[in-house]
């Protein structure tokens, strides 16, 4: 298992090191057995705020039940206390090309990505203009990444909102019935779809 995180330009490398009050984007394989040294993580106000809900037309609150590597061939995406997570499988053995973005509404940004099980051809990284980018080559396991979402500085006054838009693609074609949302495994309407929260 090899770790491949790339980063677009300049202003990206800002975007990793400004995340916020000491918060660093962190990305490593779910399953290193190499002892490192302890990454920086995000602060408890990350962690309590990023454990609030996220509404949409779908719920995207839970782990889709039963959910295992070679279910229905979709990318998989849902949101609990421990942050977001994107997961693709596929039933068959064979090669399914799963692609996509996330955009995050500034000023939040992208903390602690952390690939699962990522293979040799799979990649996840955050580009300069703070969209999260994936390309997993799916066979009957699964692939994925996980992360959380900035907290508004400290500080600011009223109630802001963030928005996280998915677009997703399979084989190189928005293909809606390829994703499932939530607890409920929920099918959205577009292979692009948003949800918000106000923090």
């Amino acid at each position: 298992m090899q770790l491949r995180i790339l980063v677009a330009g300049a202003g990206a490398l800002a975007a990793l090191t400004g995340c916020g009050t000491g918060a660093t984007l962190l990305a490593r394989p779910a399953a290193a057995t190499v002892p490192t040294a302890a990454p920086a993580t995000p602060g408890a106000a990350s962690r309590s705020c990023d454990a609030g809900p996220w509404t949409g037309s779908l719920d995207p609150q839970g782990r889709p039940d039963g959910f295992d590597a070679g279910d229905a061939g979709a990318v998989y995406v849902w949101h609990d206390d421990t942050g977001w997570h994107l997961r693709a499988t596929d039933m068959r053995p064979t090669d399914h090309h799963y692609t996509g973005t996330i955009a995050l509404s500034p000023p939040a940004r992208f903390l602690a990505l952390r690939p699962v099980r990522d293979e040799r051809y799979d990649r996840v990284w955050v580009d300069g203009s703070n969209v999260l980018h994936y390309d997993f080559h799916t066979h009957a396991s699964i692939d994925g990444a996980d992360f959380l979402v900035s907290c508004p500085a400290e500080g600011r006054e009223g109630r802001q909102r963030e928005r996280l838009l998915f677009h997703t693609e399979y084989d190189g074609r928005p293909v809606p019935d390829r994703v499932r949302v939530g607890a409920s495994k929920a099918i959205p309407r577009a292979a692009t779809f948003w949800f918000v929260r106000s923090v």
